[in-house]
């Protein structure tokens, strides 16, 4: 664990040192470049409503000078996409949207300019530790981040009143946590009293994001296991070691007692919590929305858990959207500036505010916001503390299809032996592609 952080933090002192080697390239006016000039986004549709508000108010600032025109693709569609213009080396969009975990293999690809000599030092370091991270490839930054995300556990107050179980949640924080052994000791509780027979379907604990590594990989990096052996292109041993192997034995087990759901989908696991249907419910930060818009009161929200003996190994997943420029666009000044507006300057702000989604900024976690969103405490706490990325390889599409798979198998049933051995020599075919 602790040469885990020495290697992050050298690499974030190399990427420092890096910036600090020449001062920031500021763009030319647009005006000087022959009048008006018009620059094309492609973008997810699930980050439309804070764009959007960013694009209205970087087009009113720049009246005149620089025209942003944004597109906005279904989730699925964007990486579909982008594939198939950048490797026809189009220049039809001179900024798009760069999912996080993906920017590594982009940059591998030649996709993305490198943005390392437009953002000065002082710039570079606004952005939160983990969202640093998430930006670098090779000593490069590629993608601006946009926002971050952040896992929150919340629970259901109203199930927990009916089975009469009562826990001081205010004494939780980040130093100390609920452990993983006693919310399982609770769902079981709680499931004995409202549900016996299991005739109603309730179940004690879930994930947002059940079956994908951005979630479910925390469970190993509880027990101190990284994502990904150094490098980024090998997982030879990691998931059949102790760590990962004590990870899986342990969740296939609540899985078979039922306290951890099976058969539901990632995208449905939300109505089962607001319909009551699940007891604690990990997810990201942007839940609360969701709930206020479904009318779903009866829930509140504490510290992700932590393994018993375990403490001081705690991570959580973060990471949400960078944008990247173009390396095929001839209007790179001007989608520079959209880029720097959006993810650093007064546009920044504005996407934070609509979108709901975690600051990228160190800057904007201010008093007015955490008081807004107090959960967002939480993720102030764990961006500084225990957020981890997702694995920084430029495999990551290989990779998250075989450990999504990995982690479902194991919910079925598979010996989760057999199932890392597999996922495993998967990878190792497809890490093979890269080296």
């Amino acid at each position: 664990m602790k040469k885990t952080l020495l290697v992050g933090c050298a690499m974030l002192m190399a990427g420092a040192a890096m910036f600090a080697q020449g001062k920031a390239e500021v763009s030319p006016p647009a005006s000087q470049q022959g009048g008006p000039v018009t620059i094309k986004l492609m973008m997810s549709s699930s980050q439309k409503p804070g764009v959007s508000a960013t694009v209205e108010a970087f087009n009113k600032a720049y009246a005149g000078k620089i025209q942003c025109d944004a597109e906005y693709l279904a989730f699925d569609n964007v990486f579909e996409t982008l594939e198939i213009l950048m490797s026809s080396k189009s220049n039809e969009y001179d900024v798009f949207a760069a999912d996080g975990p993906n920017v590594a293999a982009y940059a591998k690809r030649g996709y993305l300019t490198p943005l390392t000599k437009y953002f000065s030092k002082e710039e570079f370091s606004q952005f939160t530790p983990p969202m640093q991270t998430e930006a670098m490839y090779n000593g490069e930054m590629y993608g601006a981040p946009m926002g971050d995300s952040s896992l929150v556990m919340y629970y259901n107050t109203a199930l927990l009143k009916e089975a009469g179980i009562s826990y001081d949640f205010g004494k939780v924080d980040g130093e100390h946590r609920i452990t993983w052994e006693e919310l399982v000791q609770m769902a079981k509780e709680a499931k004995q009293k409202l549900d016996p027979d299991g005739s109603k379907g309730i179940f004690g604990i879930e994930f947002q994001q059940v079956g994908r590594t951005y979630q479910m990989n925390v469970l190993a990096n509880d027990f101190g296991a990284p994502n990904i052996n150094e490098g980024g292109l090998s997982v030879e041993g990691l998931f059949t070691g102790s760590q990962w192997q004590q990870a899986l034995g342990w969740y296939q087990q609540q899985v078979n007692d039922g306290v951890f759901t099976k058969g539901i989908k990632a995208n449905d696991t939300s109505s089962y919590f607001m319909s009551g249907k699940i007891l604690f419910y990990l997810g990201t930060t942007a839940l609360p929305g969701t709930f206020d818009r479904n009318g779903f009161k009866d829930y509140a929200y504490t510290y992700a858990p932590c393994f018993s003996g375990h403490e001081k190994e705690v991570k959580t997943s973060c990471g949400s959207w960078t944008v990247g420029l173009n390396p095929y666009s001839n209007k790179k000044d001007a989608a520079v500036e959209f880029i720097k507006y959006l993810c650093l300057n007064e546009g920044s702000d504005t996407y934070i505010n609509v979108s709901g989604m975690v600051p990228a900024l160190s800057r904007q976690f201010t008093e007015k916001l955490l008081a807004e969103k107090p959960y967002l405490r939480i993720a102030q706490y764990e961006g500084a503390h225990t957020a981890l990325v997702r694995a920084v390889t430029p495999a990551f599409n290989e990779y998250t299809t075989a450990v999504n798979a990995m982690w479902e198998d194991v919910r079925n049933g598979a010996d989760p032996k057999q199932a890392a051995i597999s996922c495993e020599a998967q990878l190792k075919t497809a890490f093979a592609e890269y080296q």
